[in-house]
């Protein structure tokens, strides 16, 4: 059950789904419908918010002053309230104060406090954490990559990605200046999977790094993405053991997405055997999941299970109910990609776009087909 305070009709709880712990939110409910509406009035980036449900760590044996560090985060109200979005997770052991306070709205009839202490207990695996996959999957990778996605088998910390991760040159040494190091390391809200980018101003010919240093990886060479077992899960645990990847630098890509290209494997009618699509090159793998979906005639997504393979080459889809005849489309969003960040309209490096060709990113393109 969560932890739960309740001040008169005001109640603070503390929201997570146990299989991702880092999920957890801070929500206060039963809310009055007008002060719902006074804050559903307020811009996301209002610091109103921080003012009327403000979370903070806080120390041991504090009294609740002021002086005790915010947790910056997001909004979002609900049906009879709202809801605090850490954004990043709030980090086990560590005592919390969540406090709801209406009364900056200048609104006398809302005056109604609630306070909440709270911490997460330390998550205790019996199974030792390690990298189950780096995609791209392939070891055939182009000379402008534009990042990698490591999966771990458990939730992990942040903080030592910059000095556990390298790539390797072809004489085993890590290779300048070739991965980007981004202030705040780039985790799902799973803490499972880790978005390592190569440098994007080596990738973008013309721009100054590229000019000064070329590409990161070059053609014809080949590398290793070496990952330390100095790497921390959420159970304060290292890894398992260091993980290498190697990989051969191909030419670079650098023409859209062609659809037109695709092979399509349309399924049987009555069987709940899978539509399967066939890709020239691969694609990304983390937006391939959301970026492709299977309508029916009346443009209802059918649901089902995604699969991908074949070195992110080969999707397929697999319905819950078996297949009836009729008219059906692969709809593709246009936040699709591929490994380079080439997208249905361009290149990763192409030139700025017009007006009218951003309007026209944001259309889906459609594939249809039709089982008898």
């Amino acid at each position: 059950m969560s932890p739960r305070v309740t001040n008169n009709r005001v109640t603070l709880t503390i929201d997570s789904d146990s299989r991702q712990p880092a999920s957890v939110c801070v929500c206060a409910h039963n809310l009055h419908p007008d002060l719902i509406a006074s804050l559903g009035n307020c811009s996301p980036a209002d610091r109103l918010w921080q003012s009327i449900l403000r979370v903070r760590v806080a120390e041991a044996g504090a009294p609740g002053g002021e002086n005790l560090p915010d947790v910056l985060g997001r909004y979002r109200v609900l049906g009879n309230g709202i809801r605090f979005i850490p954004h990043f997770p709030f980090e086990p052991g560590v005592r919390f104060r969540a406090a709801f306070d209406p009364r900056p709205l200048d609104r006398p009839e809302f005056s109604e406090v609630a306070t909440l202490d709270f911490s997460l207990p330390k998550q205790v695996s019996t199974a030792c954490t390690e990298v189950k996959h780096v995609y791209p999957s392939g070891d055939s990778l182009p000379e402008n990559l534009l990042r990698f996605y490591v999966c771990f088998s458990n939730s992990m910390q942040r903080g030592r990605a910059e000095e556990q991760i390298r790539l390797l040159g072809p004489d085993g040494q890590p290779v300048p200046d070739v991965l980007y190091r981004p202030p705040v390391e780039l985790w799902d809200r799973g803490m499972r999977q880790l978005t390592v980018l190569l440098d994007p101003g080596r990738l973008k010919r013309g721009v100054g790094p590229n000019r000064e240093l070329g590409p990161p990886l070059k053609a014809g060479r080949e590398y290793t993405l070496a990952i330390g077992s100095g790497l921390v899960d959420f159970s304060g645990r290292p890894l398992r053991a260091g993980f290498q990847k190697s990989l051969r630098v191909t030419e670079a890509v650098r023409e859209p997405i062609a659809v037109e290209q695709w092979k399509i494997l349309p399924p049987a009618t009555k069987s709940r055997r899978p539509i399967v699509l066939m890709f020239p090159k691969p694609l990304d793998w983390a937006v391939l999941w959301h970026s492709i979906t299977i309508l029916s005639s009346s443009d209802q997504p059918i649901e089902g299970r995604i699969a991908i393979d074949q070195e992110e080459k080969r999707w397929s889809f697999t319905p819950t109910s078996p297949w009836a005849a009729g008219s059906y489309s692969v709809s593709i969003a246009p936040t699709l990609e591929d490994v380079c960040g080439n997208s249905l309209l361009g290149a990763f490096d192409r030139p700025l776009h017009s007006a009218n060709s951003l309007v026209r990113e944001e259309t889906n393109r459609s594939i249809p087909f039709h089982l008898a």
